[in-house]
C-alpha cells in the first residue's frame, strides 16, 4: 500500500519564519494544527505557532516551495508532490494521526558555508 495522508485539502496553510539572514518557509494542512502525530520512534504535537499563516492552493504552495532552501511542510501538499514526482518519497517522514491516517513530512535545510 502506497502511503498518503489520505486528506485532500484544497488549501493549506504557509508561513516564512525569518531570523538573521535565514528564511524558513512552513506549510501545513489546517486541519492537522494541535494534531498528536507519532510514528515508531517519535511523538509530536503540529504547533499552530509554527504553521498558522496564509492560505494558499496545493498547487502555488508547491511553487513557493521551489524557491526555498530551508522547508518544513506537513500534509497533503507533499502528497501532491510526490505524485507530480516534484518530491521524492524516500525523502518523506511518515507519521500516523490517532485515527490512522499516514501523514507526511518533509524537512530541508540548507546550511551555509563558514
Amino acid at each position: 500500500m502506497e502511503q498518503s495522508s489520505k486528506h485532500n485539502s484544497e488549501r493549506v496553510l504557509f508561513k516564512i519564519h525569518r531570523k538573521d539572514a535565514t528564511e524558513i518557509l512552513a506549510i501545513c494542512d489546517e486541519i492537522l494544527l494541535g494534531k498528536e502525530l507519532s510514528n515508531k520512534t517519535i511523538k509530536m504535537k503540529v504547533p499552530s505557532s509554527f504553521y498558522k499563516g496564509t492560505y494558499i492552493s496545493k498547487s502555488d504552495a508547491l511553487d513557493l516551495m521551489r524557491r526555498y532552501t530551508n522547508i518544513n511542510a506537513l500534509g497533503s501538499v507533499l502528497d501532491l508532490g510526490i505524485e507530480k514526482r516534484i518530491i521524492n518519497k524516500d525523502a518523506v517522514i511518515w507519521f500516523n494521526t490517532d485515527d490512522g491516517r499516514e501523514i507526511p513530512h518533509l524537512l530541508i535545510f540548507s546550511i551555509p558555508p563558514i
